[in-house]
């Protein structure tokens, strides 16, 4: 399944709205999306998983790597609207440690703006 990705503008943080699998095929696809909009000079993020129904340890790892990328240019990136599966997993597999989410779009935001 092919993988949209759209940006909205919230002040301060870049919501990136994800719909569809981050999986080995589309997880570059999210990087090269997440790039372009930190070297537009945006290092905050709130990643919005609401309308993804499968995250592979391809996308995992994206998603880290993205969260990593913020943080070395002074930002923060936090995931919000985790559900079913993808929820499941990333408890079980203890991303939260690394990746912090959120079910309230606000908090998430709040979060985002901080940098812990």
């Amino acid at each position: 399944m092919a993988l949209n990705l759209s940006a909205i503008e919230g002040g301060d943080v870049l919501i990136i709205k994800l719909k569809g699998d981050l999986d080995t095929y589309t997880a570059q696809d999210f990087l090269e999306f997440f790039q372009r909009h930190l070297k537009g000079g945006k290092n905050r993020f709130v990643v919005d998983m609401s309308e993804v129904d499968f995250v592979s340890s391809s996308g995992w790892g994206a998603l880290s790597s993205a969260y990593k990328k913020s943080r070395e240019k002074g930002g923060n990136l936090v995931l919000y609207g985790l559900r079913g599966q993808v929820k499941r997993v990333y408890r079980i597999m203890g991303f939260r440690v690394i990746l912090k989410a959120y079910d309230d779009l606000r908090e998430a935001i709040r979060k985002a703006l901080s940098n812990r």
